[in-house]
């Protein structure tokens, strides 16, 4: 084993490095991140004060009394505020969110969407343990774009625009004691996708940190969390497609947050949230609290409206990636987008896009592969030559010849190297995209979610749990097309290695795509489809500079670029790396022998 590790050159050395970052990068990156929240213009306390002419917003709304009498003797109602996106349901016993529908969407099985639905516990804890859940208020007036609320001393006042996924709410009064509120929040999540498994890994707490005004999220994946999160400005409850966020103007001072995955015997269920969040507010004799609440999709566009840094609630990843997803991505998508195209025809442009922007470094790839190929005889001469006893000089002998070649051996994994960013990019991109929810194309009714043609309700032990109860036909062609893009690959590079070493390579080229079936399988249609379309693309450009490449007239002009005078060189960078690597290892071998 150690001798056939001093035999890889640099080339094969890269690409097993390359392979093994691919693989790790691919598992790592089923992980989860986060999301954002706006906040509403406070409205003025007093009801008189809003006059029916300034009211800009044109909501309908509807109360609907109820035969609610409590333990005291009240009776308690229940009233509809809605917009033309909104449908949202109150009690009067304690200003009390009852539902929540969110309009023009529906679950994975075609029913009205709800956020809250007799699911939720939100209390407002004031200074003194005065809990809002125990007042009892009555209406107090009613406009076209909301409700007030009274119990002779407080007043919630909740207010809707015309259109759009927030509102306001407001809290105002006379506190009995001096301190800071408490917002206690408790929401099971209700099942809303039909990738029940993605959508828990997707489902988590976002927020917005004070200090730095970061987007940060805790830990999706892996089920069950608990965190203290400090002072935060918003707090969100997101799930796959849709979050629930509070946004008290003031912030948080403090937030404890947890949550807890549901459990594989109720699938209804994707998680449990709570969390005990104090205001950074101090209250003390008269009070008033705004918040603003969103309560819709995961929509980049519509969350970055908001200018709060909702949209981050979206992950497309850190750093270079989430760069690429909201910079890259989500422009060329929505650009096409605008344009009325189906979804499928989207995907198809962007990847004849991506790949026509990258089609010099291909190109570049490729003659690269060529030269090394044309070298091969050369290579193996040294290799009888020097054998394994002098791997050293057997090393400098190679770079020698790539120097006098100029010759970049490296020069086919940089495309690779460059192209890695984008490729997690659109892992990220795909499964996060709202827009792809209840698209079809093709046999797939749904690109956001997994596409079965083929699927079974028993548990077949190591099946179903490493692979699943379904086959996605687009992971299959996914995994067959980069089956056929190996072998198109090996025939160009074909003789730029030792048969052990191609071998090996060979063995972990074709094995890679069926760890991709397996965990690509559960993952959405847009996404593998992609892939898919990227590899067709890609096997035909190969194919095409397959052709124009002529190995004779690359070999002859390497040969013409050996005989020139050294003075007439010009040398690279990737030389001078080549002569300071060689100049150092002759320097660490001198002082060894001191």
């Amino acid at each position: 084993m150690e001798n056939q590790n001093k035999g890889l050159d640099k080339n094969q050395i890269i690409g097993f490095v390359l392979i093994a970052a691919i693989m790790g990068v691919f598992g790592w990156w089923q992980s989860i991140n986060a999301p954002d929240e706006p906040i509403l213009p406070v409205v003025e306390e007093s009801q008189e004060s809003v006059s029916e002419s300034e009211l800009v917003v044109q909501e309908k709304l509807a109360i609907d009394s109820t035969a609610g009498e409590n333990s005291n003797g009240f009776l308690s109602e229940e009233f509809i505020v809605e917009n033309n996106d909104l449908k949202l349901t109150f009690s009067t016993k304690g200003a009390r969110m009852v539902s929540a529908q969110v309009k023009d969407y529906q679950t994975y099985d075609s029913l009205p969407l709800y956020l809250v639905n007799e699911n939720q516990t939100m209390d407002l804890i004031l200074p003194g343990a005065e809990s809002l859940n125990q007042k009892e208020f009555v209406i107090d007036s009613r406009t076209s774009s909301g409700v007030v609320l009274s119990d002779g001393a407080t007043k919630v006042r909740i207010t809707l625009p015309e259109n759009g996924f927030d509102f306001s709410w407001v809290v105002s009064g006379r506190a009995a004691a001096s301190g800071k509120p408490e917002l206690f929040w408790e929401r099971t999540a209700k099942r809303t996708e039909k990738g029940i498994s993605n959508e828990r890994i997707y489902s988590t707490y976002s927020y917005k940190v004070s200090e730095d005004g970061d987007i940060e999220n805790m830990s999706g994946r892996g089920g069950d969390d608990s965190e203290a999160l400090g002072a935060v400005d918003w707090l969100a409850q997101k799930q796959h497609f849709f979050s629930f966020i509070a946004h008290p103007e003031s912030g948080f001072s403090e937030v404890q947050a947890a949550t807890v995955n549901g459990g594989d015997e109720d699938e209804s269920i994707v998680k449990k949230f709570s969390s005990t969040a104090t205001l950074n507010a101090t209250v003390d004799g008269s009070y008033t609290l705004p918040f603003t609440f969103y309560i819709g999709p995961n929509h980049y566009q519509t969350l970055k409206d908001y200018d709060q840094g909702y949209e981050k609630v979206i992950n497309f990843g850190w750093g270079i990636f989430g760069w690429i997803g909201r910079g890259v991505v989500v422009p060329i998508f929505n650009w096409l987008e605008g344009y009325g195209l189906g979804y499928g025809l989207i995907i198809l442009i962007m990847v004849l896009i991506i790949k026509g922007a990258m089609s010099p470094l291909t190109f570049a790839s490729y003659r690269s592969m060529a030269k090394m190929r044309v070298l091969k005889p050369q290579l193996d001469e040294m290799n009888k030559k020097f054998g394994e006893k002098d791997a050293v000089a057997k090393q400098q002998a190679q770079m020698a010849l790539y120097k006098e070649a100029g010759v970049n051996p490296l020069g086919g994994c940089i495309p690779v190297i460059v192209q890695m960013p984008i490729l997690i990019a659109m892992f990220r991109f795909f499964p996060a995209s709202i827009e792809l929810r209840g698209e079809s194309f093709l046999w797939a009714t749904d690109l956001s979610t997994y596409d079965a043609l083929i699927s079974w309700d028993q548990h077949i032990p190591l099946i179903s749990t490493f692979y699943g109860n379904h086959i996605s036909i687009f992971t299959l062609l996914m995994t067959a097309s980069t089956i056929l893009y190996t072998r198109m690959n090996q025939q160009m590079t074909a003789g730029t290695g030792s048969s052990e070493q191609m071998k090996q390579m060979q063995i972990i080229m074709y094995v890679m795509p069926l760890m991709f079936m397996f965990v690509l399988n559960s993952y959405p249609a847009g996404l593998t489809y992609y892939y898919f379309l990227s590899n067709i693309v890609t096997f035909s450009m190969q194919w095409g500079i397959r052709k124009s490449v002529n190995d004779e007239a690359i070999l002859a002009k390497i040969e013409a670029k050996k005989a020139q005078p050294k003075s007439e060189k010009k040398k690279s960078k990737f030389q001078a790396r080549l002569e300071e690597m060689q100049r150092q290892q002759n320097l660490n071998r001198s002082q060894r022998r001191k």
